[in-house]
């Protein structure tokens, strides 16, 4: 065994507690094949995979990243299974998890301290390549980076920066923030959700490119301004996920890239003007420079509140299908962890998919973010760019 250094990701998940390192806190996806593959071929496929890669034998401890030697990854061959998009990864047995569901479903489960949703794309086409050079195909080039090199930089660059960023961050949340009225409670809540129609979306991506910022910029600033009728004219403080790629040998290496971080958005207007949607790009530009600072010290400089929602936008980057020699296949489902948390504040962890709608999982406690305010605020933000919306639940 050898060690690594923590990633900043991974030492605040760590810091975050049992929550974010229990067996539900996994990142997955599901893929239809065309015809049924080889077990014995998948599971010599999947040996040499984690092989390849110290990440996927890793296991986080509370001061570093402790890799094994490579052994045998979990297979699981089974004829149904009653949840295909979750499978429990304990942490302490291998962060990958695969099964093979009645030679029509590849499912595939990381642990989250060890995947993003890039990781699990990178997986599924490296699984892919090495399947198919089982059956003769040309092997896959070898990784461009180990995930273990990936977060020392990141630690050399964190202490670069780091007072450049505590000054920052000291400076953007000395301000006092609107929080949700307290005039509504309900009771704590947890579903999947179609926020958006494909059109509504498809509006979201239009205002985007005419006023030159992002899907993500868009539903931000739209959000920001949908809530304020129930949290009064002030500034908002979120909490968000940002992917950092920023090498190019970072761009398809397996590790989780990412960082927390809070976003200090200014006062919303009563409607989303272009203008507005600029002010949320720019402030989400210097959150995502800065993010590298933890977020349990920016704590430290929020005025009360404290209760912060979270909002994240996974976008659109569904893959196309994967070739495991002859057969195909093609994503039709991904997913985050499955909630088992206590319901906090308010969390929107939205994604496209690939029929082009916006899915989301919703949690709350109820307190002042109740299920039926926050369902009012889609029609809204759908309004605002242009469209109009219902929101379906899926469950």
């Amino acid at each position: 065994m050898n060690t690594r250094p923590l990633s900043v990701f991974q030492r605040v998940m760590m810091d975050y507690g049992p929550d974010f390192t229990g067996q539900w806190f996994t990142m997955n996806t599901v893929l239809r094949l065309s015809a049924p593959l080889d077990p014995d071929v998948l599971a010599a496929t999947l040996t040499k995979l984690v092989a390849r890669h110290e990440i996927l034998r890793t296991r986080v401890t509370e001061d570093a990243q402790v890799v094994s030697p490579p052994g045998p990854p979990v297979l699981e061959v089974c004829q149904d299974v009653a949840d295909r998009l979750h499978a429990p990864v304990p942490p302490d047995s291998g962060p990958l998890v695969v099964r093979l569901v009645g030679g029509e479903l590849l499912t595939v489960h990381l642990h989250h301290l060890v995947a993003d949703p890039s990781t699990v794309w990178a997986t599924c086409r490296e699984l892919a390549a090495l399947y198919s050079a089982e059956l003769g195909g040309a092997a896959p080039p070898a990784p461009s980076a180990q995930y273990g090199d990936y977060a020392a930089a990141e630690d050399r660059l964190r202490r670069m920066t780091e007072a450049g960023d505590r000054a920052w961050w000291e400076n953007a949340m000395a301000q006092e923030f609107a929080s949700v009225r307290p005039d509504g409670t309900g009771p704590p809540y947890a579903e999947r959700a179609t926020l958006l129609s494909k059109a509504e979306l498809d509006a979201v991506h239009r205002f985007a490119r005419t006023h030159r910022t992002t899907p993500a910029t868009t539903l931000f600033a739209a959000l920001a301004c949908a809530m304020r009728p129930h949290t009064g004219p002030g500034p908002l403080a979120f909490t968000t996920v940002f992917s950092l790629r920023d090498r190019p040998e970072w761009r398809r290496m397996l590790g989780p890239c990412l960082l927390t971080a809070y976003v200090p958005l200014p006062a919303p207007p009563p409607r989303l003007t272009p203008e507005y949607a600029v002010e949320v790009r720019d402030v989400l530009r210097d959150c995502r420079r800065h993010c590298r600072f933890p977020t349990p010290e920016v704590r430290a400089f929020l005025k009360p509140p404290d209760a912060v929602p979270f909002y994240e936008y996974v976008p659109d980057d569904w893959p196309e299908p994967y070739a495991f020699g002859p057969v195909t296949g093609q994503v039709v489902a991904a997913a985050g962890p499955k909630d088992t948390r206590a319901r906090t504040t308010l969390a929107i962890r939205s994604r496209s998919t690939a029929e082009g709608t916006l899915t989301a999982h919703l949690s709350s406690d109820g307190r002042g973010w109740t299920r039926d305010r926050v369902r009012s605020l889609w029609p809204v933000v759908a309004e605002q760019v242009g469209a109009g919306s219902t929101m379906d639940s899926e469950r």
